[in-house]
């Protein structure tokens, strides 16, 4: 238990170097700050979350009702970047002459700095393409089958799944990110049917219409795609790269009753 903690610690905390400065803010403020409410919130919170993390009487309660792997997440509840920001104002404001306090400006903000890393070197980050962080691919394929005033159901492919609920509540999927992440276990044929080079029509067709799906969305470049209009789906348009088929014989409008 102990050493699965200290695991989930070091991998959260990475190089170490923005725990450390965290540590060195706490100790200061433990050492000049005065105000009682501050104290609370600042330093005795984040003291007794930090107790209770490493606490293996209390890892083994929360283990019992939830991933391990998740159990990191209580280091959220430390205020660390309130912290270190607060005790670098502390400092800086503790500064009398004009120069002596630009240079701790300086240092304060060099050291806040130096214990990160450019997030585009991950990955995992891209620049953001439009207001709502998504690829804009994804948007302009959710605007293509989104009908107003009702839900569509959508397979998407494997790239865009993450981002479809995030950009809107009105397209739904048949599987969500559990399928991409293999240690949770969640499985689904009609996903990983789509991820194949080249496309089972008839297979990926069948398990649509099982899973209620008026659409299925693929990438243009995918092999075999044609022979989706031999098995219950016309193709509409391709839009951003992404070819879009329909369920034959579903409409998608909404009928209103007439007037009397």
């Amino acid at each position: 238990m102990w050493d699965e903690i200290l695991l989930l610690f070091k991998n959260y905390i990475g190089n170490g170097l923005a725990a450390g400065l965290f540590v060195l803010s706490f100790l200061y403020l433990l050492c000049v700050e005065k105000d009682r409410s501050k104290r609370i919130i600042l330093l005795y919170t984040s003291a007794v979350v930090l107790v209770l993390f490493f606490c293996p009487l209390f890892a083994a309660v929360i283990f019992r009702f939830l991933d391990p792997e998740t159990y990191y997440r209580i280091l959220w509840l430390v205020p660390m970047t309130a912290v270190i920001a607060y005790a670098g104002i502390r400092f800086v404001a503790g500064c009398t002459k004009k120069w002596i306090k630009t240079a701790a400006v300086l240092a304060v903000c060099g050291l806040i700095v130096l214990t990160g890393d450019y997030v585009y070197d991950n990955p995992f980050f891209s620049r953001a393409e439009n207001r709502f962080h998504v690829p804009q691919s994804v948007i302009h394929v959710c605007d293509a089958i989104v009908v107003e005033g009702r839900e569509v159901r959508a397979a998407f492919p494997d790239e865009m799944i993450p981002f479809v609920r995030q950009y809107t509540g009105i397209v739904c999927m048949p599987y969500g990110r559990d399928t991409q992440v293999e240690r949770w276990g969640k499985t689904n044929e009609l996903y990983e049917a789509l991820k194949e080079e080249v496309l089972d029509c008839e297979k990926i067709a069948a398990l649509a219409i099982r899973q209620e799906c008026h659409y299925i969305i693929v990438n243009a470049a995918k092999k075999g795609q044609e022979d989706f209009e031999k098995n219950g789906y016309h193709f509409v348009e391709t839009v951003a790269g992404y070819s879009i088929y329909l369920q034959d014989g579903v409409y998608l409008g909404i009928d209103f009753p007439e007037e009397e």
